[in-house]
């Protein structure tokens, strides 16, 4: 399953990339986010909730930062395993910032996601739509915490109506975390 966004934070590209990188920070805007251990510079384990369709799951995500270019490009691999055996994922991740004034800068990241098991049987539209849903929240939140509530995310004129939720889960999965709930 692919999924594709963009969306505009209200901070310097600088700022948000120091704040994408500090899985402390990060993981406060991941919905359903429990927990993050940092296992190295490059690695997290994190314990992410969410529920899809009628089933609440909880994973047990590994993710691992493999490429930065400073202040540009984040690629990350990560997998989760629900921990009551419903399924599991693999995703490979690439975020890229791109500073379009000095206080706003364009978040767009593609994961390319696998998922398997019980959770596989809803199928890509539920799943995208539960990734939409994830992705919204984690923006709004990201947001939230570097410019104040006041601000909202400002969708770049690219961005597709059928938003994948899945997505923006694995951006933070792969961030942290990249990301799901």
């Amino acid at each position: 399953m692919l999924i594709e966004e963009k969306f505009t934070i209200k901070s310097p590209l600088r700022e948000l990339w120091n704040f994408l990188l500090n899985p402390e920070t990060m993981s406060t805007c991941i919905p359903g986010c429990e927990k993050v251990d940092v296992t190295s510079n490059t690695e997290y384990q994190s314990i992410i909730v969410a529920k899809v369709g009628p089933i609440a799951v909880r994973f047990n995500v590994k993710t691992v930062i493999d490429e930065t270019r400073p202040y540009s490009f984040i690629h990350t691999v990560g997998e989760g395993k629900e921990l009551r055996k419903m399924g599991s994922f693999r995703q490979k991740t690439t975020i890229e910032l791109n500073e379009l004034s000095k206080g706003e800068t364009e978040i767009s990241y593609r994961s390319e996601v696998t998922v398997v098991g019980r959770l596989a049987t809803f199928g890509d539209r539920v799943l995208k739509s539960k990734a939409a849903e994830i992705g919204k929240e984690f923006a709004d939140r990201v947001n939230k915490e570097l410019t104040g509530p006041e601000e909202e995310i400002q969708p770049s004129e690219t961005e597709s109506e059928d938003i994948s939720l899945m997505a923006r889960i694995v951006m933070f999965f792969k961030k942290i975390f990249g990301i799901t709930t």
